[in-house]
């Protein structure tokens, strides 16, 4: 990876005014590619926090840019805030000797669904992972049809590897809604997995409510797994965006990014 010796990695999170761990996972991401010394300088910056998109390229000293968005789908911030706040031209913006290289978001990237297993089979353990359905959970949104696509995208992927009895999709604000989870499964036992980048209110609140439980993941007294009508049971895993090989699929897009563009 010496080609990017020179060259620095801007990540591009959503963070929040009220969550701290909005922003942890783009802050874990940062660390661990800082850590691995590909690129000459890892920076982070936010839509809700500082430092803000605005001002994050003042301090960038180098002048080739990867910017990532840490987003899972490709939608309205991605397409549209990113876009207008970094003042993009499309994929490559060039301003003066600088060049600014805009990445496709991990959510998108193939690998992305060798995270969301990693999260299911952390909540799983010992369950044989063929005779149970996964269910993959995303945000979804009027604002943008392309909200959703990212969810279904890696859906496809995990049922056309076989590795589940079968893989569902469903949103918090479209449909299929997630209330209605016990549609969308197959099998006795259930594996959800937080389409969502961190471990924040949608993952810990919003779709254990929305499933109808009066306790939620973190909740000392939350029963894992959970059981309910039918002996069915249901397994809560992890945000994807917090599986351990995301800063891989990260820098998977740079590549991507280069090999698409025909980019030394």
């Amino acid at each position: 990876m010496s080609k990017f010796r020179d060259r620095a990695l801007v990540l591009a999170g959503h963070g929040s005014m009220f969550s701290s761990e909005s922003a942890l996972p783009v802050y874990r991401h940062a660390a661990s590619l800082r850590r691995s010394e590909t690129f000459a300088a890892v920076y982070e910056c936010f839509w809700k926090e500082e430092p803000s998109y605005r001002t994050a390229l003042y301090g960038v000293e180098e002048e080739c840019i990867y910017l990532v968005p840490d987003f899972l789908s490709h939608g309205y911030f991605t397409r549209e805030i990113l876009p207008r706040e970094f003042e993009l031209l499309g994929p490559l913006t060039r301003r003066g000797s600088r060049e600014i290289r805009y990445c496709e978001p991990p959510g998108r990237h193939p690998r992305m669904a060798e995270a969301i297993v990693e999260q299911a089979l952390g909540a799983l353990r010992e369950v044989d992972c063929r005779d149970v359905t996964l269910l993959l959970v995303g945000h979804g949104t009027d604002r943008n049809e392309n909200s959703a696509e990212t969810a279904w995208e890696q859906a496809e992927r995990i049922r056309a590897s076989g590795r589940f009895a079968g893989c569902s999709v469903a949103f918090l604000e479209q449909e299929p809604c997630v209330s209605r989870w016990r549609e969308l499964m197959s099998t006795r036992d259930l594996a959800v997995v937080p389409f969502f980048l961190s471990e924040g209110k949608h993952s810990y609140t919003d779709i254990p409510r929305l499933m109808g439980w009066t306790r939620h993941p973190r909740d000392p007294e939350f029963c894992h797994p959970q059981a309910t009508e039918g002996g069915r049971r249901v397994y809560y895993a992890g945000a994807a965006g917090m599986a351990s090989i995301v800063d891989q699929v990260i820098l998977a897009q740079v590549l991507a990014f280069d090999e698409a563009h025909g980019l030394a």
